[in-house]
């Protein structure tokens, strides 16, 4: 399916000589992180995510195509109703853009799962209603031979799509989640450096613009370290909290004032910097099988906290452009569930995160 369309597009590009959008944009691009394996299938041979919300106390979290018989929880957004109505509600938050996961589907056996919402969306007839972008994880690629031979192609041909989102003056966005195992495909710094500049050559010549890559750390001098070492153009976050915390809830507040810091210590770095900002941390749910760590986890925000919050990332984008030539922030999360932190309408709160969101992004 992707093959197809990528030929499709790098055969209109040729015939054509045109490029994606590329126009600027004065105020905050603002994003949200997707986490797309909520695929449940007859026969499905694969682990998802769905069963850590089976227990009660996590149905408050069951999104709005989540179906519960007899305590058996499916969920199935890899489908063009599904999409259809995420894209709606994207679009009534005000959200720019999704950051999707793309894995490199010969990773292992079942990784184009994580694709599947992507896919659909590149179908979608109402996809020109919010844009996207590529979050690639280092350890999702394979190998130095596959970005090469696979994920370059595949990501130029995807900077071609009209609905793909640029910064910066017709910048392809793209996040590089686990710079570390990135650098591990390559034998040295200078290496994984020339590798994301023939990622950028290969747009270029493709008449896409160059892409613009933010690395997603956990420190700020460790981003600043990457943005040295290997080019990056920026330091973000995948999502950002106390790491040294107590194995306890905390307030919502203290969860704001982690990302806060988080901003500034990037700025104090001089490095460009895409703002983390998150509606929610609690990861309970997937302790069960030790998939996740015990730790801090935060009071889901009241509508006004959370308001409050995204509108600060906002502001600190606006009043630090020294080191925000983006504009971009990226909020966690659209649908990490399981982990805590969703803009995506559930069976606790409706359609509350989308409005309040709507109030900050679309003013009247």
């Amino acid at each position: 399916m992707l093959q197809k369309l990528i030929s499709g597009i790098l055969l209109f590009t040729l015939l054509s000589g045109m490029a994606g959008s590329c126009l600027a944009q004065d105020n905050a691009i603002v994003g949200a992180i997707r986490w797309d394996d909520w695929v449940d299938k007859d026969d499905y041979p694969y682990k998802t995510w769905s069963p850590y919300l089976e227990p009660e106390p996590w149905h408050y979290r069951h999104p709005f195509f989540a179906k519960l018989d007899i305590c058996k929880l499916t969920m199935r957004c890899d489908t063009q109703e599904a999409t259809s109505q995420e894209i709606a509600y994207a679009k009534q938050a005000g959200l720019d853009y999704w950051a999707y996961g793309y894995y490199y589907p010969g990773q292992w056996e079942g990784a184009d799962r994580y694709n599947y919402c992507l896919y659909q969306y590149l179908e979608n007839e109402n996809k020109n209603d919010i844009n996207f972008c590529i979050r690639l994880g280092g350890g999702n690629i394979g190998s130095s031979g596959i970005w090469y031979d696979s994920m370059i192609p595949t990501l130029v041909a995807l900077f071609q799509e009209p609905s793909y989102q640029t910064v910066a003056d017709g910048r392809p966005l793209v996040y590089m989640f686990s710079p570390e195992e990135f650098t591990g495909l390559f034998a040295s710094d200078s290496q994984a450096r020339q590798a994301l500049n023939d990622l950028r050559s290969a747009a270029v010549a493709a008449g896409c613009g160059t892409p613009y890559i933010a690395c997603m750390v956990w420190h700020a001098p460790e981003g600043a370290g990457y943005v040295n070492n290997q080019g990056y153009d920026a330091i973000s976050a995948y999502t950002h909290l106390s790491w040294t915390a107590s194995d306890q809830e905390y307030p919502y507040s203290e969860l704001m004032a982690e990302n806060a810091g988080f901003w500034n210590e990037c700025q104090t770095t001089g490095k460009q910097v895409i703002p983390i900002v998150n509606i929610g941390w609690d990861n309970r749910p997937q302790r069960v099988d030790g998939y996740s760590p015990p730790g801090p986890w935060y009071m889901q925000p009241t509508m006004t906290e959370w308001k409050n919050h995204l509108q600060a990332a906002v502001d600190w984008v606006d009043n630090n452009p020294e080191v925000t030539d983006s504009k971009a922030i990226i909020i966690y999360a659209w649908n990490e569930l399981a982990e805590g932190g969703w803009l995506v309408p559930t069976r606790g709160d409706g359609t509350a995160r989308i409005e309040a969101t709507g109030e900050v992004l679309l003013p009247e």
